[in-house]
């Protein structure tokens, strides 16, 4: 079989049009967004709010439930997160995966009672949480934008 020629106009326009498509890759249709990412990130400040003050306050039993909470909150925000960009997409679930991982070790460290290390996992915790909310203003930017 001969190799397809194109020739004429058609040749840049689809060269154009493969290299757009290529460098605009959203996994999911932006208006099929369920909960709004601004939503996410105040639920998101709001719970790491409450966890940075209850851990201030030497309440270790109450981490946990607020770990949990934290949670329930990332979830939400992967199971948005086709709405991304590919490349934000990718990073919050970096940021994601960096924040279970504190949130593990506070769990441990609460149920040990080691105040001094809960609150330096906290103090790490902190920046990523920064990281997903800029990540989810910048999705939520983008969104309200298409």
């Amino acid at each position: 079989m001969p190799p397809l020629r194109i020739r004429g106009p058609w040749l840049p326009a689809l060269i154009s049009a493969a290299l757009l498509a290529s460098s605009c890759q959203w996994a999911g249709d932006a208006k099929a967004v369920h909960v709004s990412f601004a939503a996410l990130k105040g639920q998101l400040s709001d719970v790491n709010t409450r966890l940075t003050s209850v851990i201030q306050n030497g309440d270790a039993d109450r981490v946990v439930g607020l770990d949990k909470e934290l949670n329930t909150v990332l979830d939400a925000a992967m199971n948005q997160s086709s709405a991304m960009n590919i490349l934000d997409r990718e990073h919050l679930a970096i940021a994601v995966a960096t924040a279970r991982r504190c949130i593990t070790d506070m769990d441990r460290y609460s149920q040990s009672g080691d105040m001094d290390l809960l609150r330096a996992q906290a103090q790490q915790l902190a920046p990523t949480v920064t990281e997903i909310q800029e990540l989810l203003d910048r999705a939520e930017r983008t969104t309200k934008a298409t």
